[in-house]
Order: structure tokens, then sequence, then C-alpha cells
């Protein structure tokens, strides 16, 4: 009843009754009330101080949810060969535009973020898909974020499931 855009959870319920939709969104709804009020620690913020590195972390965070994460659940729903050799293309094409991304954003640090202690919002974006994509690696024998072919995104991965925060709740 609170998303009836889209009928799904999660949904923010604000005091006043308002509610906002969508995990990305609300992230950038919580950081916007920390900035305004104020209340974020120097370095605890999930995007960047810069208006266009801001807009950036939006924009492949968007990409995530919109190309990269649909690519990758084909992969595991494709009814035929053909189409899961497609849909692995896919993936892996999303892949590598992941890692210009990384290269782009991350400013030669450890996370999306341009830091090298805590990852950002483009980083638990991206970081959350994690189990799903070792998963379907597994269950289909594929390789999609490997030293040969993302060896950007190989090392972050390594370093975002390592993090203590990620460790708590990604699933072996």
């Amino acid at each position: 009843a609170a998303n009836p855009v889209y009928g799904k959870i999660p949904v923010l319920l604000l005091p006043d009754g308002r509610a906002i939709c969508e995990s990305a969104v609300i992230v950038q709804y919580i950081e916007d009330v920390a900035r305004e009020s104020g209340g974020a620690e120097a370095g605890s913020l999930l995007l960047p101080d810069d208006p266009y590195e801001r807009a950036m972390h939006r924009f492949w965070t968007a990409f995530i949810d919109d190309k990269f994460w649909p690519a990758l659940d084909a992969v595991s729903l494709a009814p035929t060969p053909g189409a899961r050799a497609q849909a692995a293309e896919d993936t892996r094409a999303a892949l590598s535009l992941l890692e210009v991304a990384f290269k782009d954003r991350s400013n030669g640090r450890a996370f999306f973020s341009g830091g090298d202690a805590a990852p950002g919002l483009l980083d638990l974006a991206l970081g959350c898909f994690l189990p799903a994509l070792r998963a379907c690696e597994r269950l289909h024998g594929l390789s999609l974020i490997d030293a040969s072919a993302t060896p950007l995104l190989d090392g972050w991965s390594q370093r975002f499931a390592a993090h203590p925060a990620a460790k708590r709740v990604l699933p072996d």
C-alpha cells in the first residue's frame, strides 16, 4: 500500500506518513538528510562532496539496477543454452563498463567511493549483488568477475567482501 507504483518493498515510511520507495532512492534520501542536518561526520557520507561526482555515482548506481542486474538475472532464468550464453555476454559487457567506471571514479583507491577506508553508495549498489554473481558463476560454470577480464573489479570485489561491514551481512 505504501508503494502503489511498484507494489514492493523496501519502503521508508516517514513520520508524517509520506513514503520513499526503492533501495537506492532511500539511501540517497538518508544521505541528503544527513548533509542538510549537518549530522554526518567527515568521511561518513556515501556520496562524494563534488556535485559532478555525486551525479556520476547516482548514474552508475542506476546502471547497476537497470542494466547489470537484469543481465545477470537472465543468466539463471534463460530458457535455452543460447539465451544463457547471450545473457552471460550481456553481463560481461555491463561489467566491462563498470570496470571503466571503477577506474574513473575510484582515483586509484580501494573503492568506487574514491576512498580506502569505507565503501560508498556505488560500492554498496554493486556489492549487494556479489553473492548472486558468485552463485551464478558456480551454478553455470562461468567466470564473470576475474583478474583477466576485469582486474580492477576483481580486486574491488575481494576488498568489498573483506570489509567488516560487508563481512557481517554477505553470505559465504
